[in-house]
């Protein structure tokens, strides 16, 4: 089954209080802490208890339609890994998963940005989204960080 393009319409922390799955002093509360140590929004929700990383995937798959990707079990591609900055995949939780022109796909615990969607590089690119758990890009994230000597 093939992802479909999704475009985001809200951002997570917007959702999540749509939802009321967070409250107005949780936001506040991690939005401090991600002013400070940086990184994305559904790791420091999650990290925080204001919800699970279980009710988070299910919660983003009801709301966007993605299909989950279990990303342990994918092989990421040196090549493409390598266009991505440690910095942009930590800022928006993402992993690059396969290229096939124009098409890039990528996973994250958070579809709900804008600025995974954008041109790459200097060709434009389509993006389809898969959605994966936070622990999971959190593992990659630290298989990618020590292969590249990061600490």
């Amino acid at each position: 089954m093939a992802a479909r393009l999704f475009s985001p319409e809200t951002t997570l922390d917007e959702l999540l209080l749509v939802k009321r799955r967070i409250t107005e002093e949780q936001l506040a509360e991690v939005r401090r802490v991600q002013a400070i140590e940086g990184g994305g929004w559904a790791s420091h929700f999650v990290d925080a208890g204001c919800i699970s990383e279980n009710e988070l995937l299910q919660l983003v798959i009801s709301e966007t339609g993605l299909p989950y990707l279990p990303v342990l079990r994918v092989t990421l591609k040196p090549d493409l890994v390598r266009e991505f900055t440690t910095e942009f995949l930590t800022t928006f939780e993402c992993l690059p998963i396969d290229e096939i022109p124009p098409v890039l796909t990528l996973a994250t615990p958070n579809p709900f940005q804008v600025e995974l969607l954008r041109s790459r590089k200097s060709a434009v690119r389509e993006v389809q989204l898969f959605v994966c758990r936070v622990s999971e890009w959190r593992e990659c994230m630290r298989r990618i960080t020590q292969e590249r000597g990061v600490t």
